[in-house]
């Protein structure tokens, strides 16, 4: 079955950060059908439940200041195009590194690296963007310089429950909370439910496991994962398991984190390693066990994701500058390079219509 892919980037020299592809869920295939111009470093993308529309982060393509024009588009999805819709501006800070739908898809959260803000804009009843934003700024430190020389916002969820923004902070160590119901009187920390990790890991991406009663956090600095139960008003920490060989002593970065659409799998991407490790999940107790960690032929993963199915997983390899396929193997949880690489400067986001 062919279906769309769609791969957000940094800005390549004809000044595109978008691609539509099309992908084969049969062969592990993929080739371009277009890439989008003018458009600039989309680094995060996510698409609603229907599939009918697309939002990135980005620059504000109608403000030139660089490092100040961070923005939010929205596209619809009309065949294999991609129709411009709105756009966002959200501050004299630089474009977000995180966004996600809540739950009823009417507010777009996200998170924004540099000056650590994070924030939700509301959507209308057609999913159009709207100027309707309130917004946070994070302060702090943690012990890991520099890479921990202020607060570093990198990740905002809510809870599957609607209740609470998460936002995973990489320099303070700390899964910030906010009440998210009550956002229309601004984003009111909930500091009795932070999540506060372990000094120095670095915590990344945070997500909730299907069933609604775990979440699980990968740490870009500490090469962890931690799992926690959600019991829909405080988080739990559970376990937290490596990502790395036990001989391994090299520098490496975590990056992404997914599970598998039946619940039972988590997987996490190694920059530097270059690698993805693979966990059985339970889904009773929440926990972890790894599986496999996965070689890639290619340099520095920061975003894949499976093709629908799950047959062929797409890999992007950041500092290769390209796309790879890889046919997986449910019973062992390998990941064998399949197809050519497919060239494309520094990708960073790849999501399946």
């Amino acid at each position: 079955m062919k279906r769309l892919m769609y791969v957000g980037s940094y800005t390549d020299e004809q000044g595109c950060s978008l691609r539509v592809m099309e992908a084969d869920t049969e062969t592990g295939a993929f080739r371009l059908i277009r890439a989008i111009p003018r458009t600039f470093a989309h680094t995060y993308l996510c698409l609603n439940r229907v599939r009918t529309r697309l939002y990135a982060c980005g620059e504000d393509p109608a403000n030139p200041a660089k490092g100040k024009n961070g923005a939010l588009i929205a596209y619809a999805i009309e065949g294999d195009r991609l129709v411009q819709t709105g756009v966002a501006p959200l501050g004299p800070f630089t474009p977000p590194c995180h966004l996600s739908l809540s739950p009823d898809e009417k507010t777009l959260v996200w998170a924004e690296y540099t000056g650590a803000f994070c924030g939700a804009t509301e959507l209308d009843a057609d999913g159009n963007l709207t100027q309707k934003t309130v917004l946070r700024q994070n302060t702090g430190d943690g012990p890991n310089k520099p890479r921990q020389d202020k607060a570093h916002a990198h990740c905002a969820v809510v809870s599957p429950d609607g209740r609470y923004l998460c936002v995973v902070d990489l320099g303070i160590d700390q899964v910030k909370v906010f009440d998210f119901a009550g956002r229309a009187g601004g984003l009111r920390e909930c500091a009795d439910r932070t999540i506060h990790t372990e000094p120095g890991l670095g915590p990344r991406h945070f997500i909730f496991h299907p069933n609604g009663r775990f979440a699980f956090l990968v740490y870009e600095l500490g090469n962890v994962v931690s799992s926690f139960r959600y019991d829909g008003d405080r988080f739990t920490l559970l376990q937290t398991v490596s990502m790395l060989p036990g001989q391994f002593t090299g520098d490496t970065k975590a990056a992404a984190i997914k599970i598998s659409a039946d619940g039972k799998r988590l997987f996490a991407s190694n920059r530097g390693h270059d690698s993805i490790a693979v966990y059985d999940i339970d889904t009773e107790a929440g926990s972890l066990t790894l599986l496999t960690i996965d070689k890639l032929v290619g340099k520095f993963p920061r975003d894949f994701t499976f093709m629908p199915g799950e047959a062929f997983a797409v890999v992007g390899h950041k500092m290769s500058h390209e796309l790879m396929s890889y046919r997986y193997d449910r019973a062992t949880g390998a990941l064998e390079p399949l197809h050519n690489a497919f060239a494309m400067h520094r990708p960073t986001c790849i999501l399946f219509s």
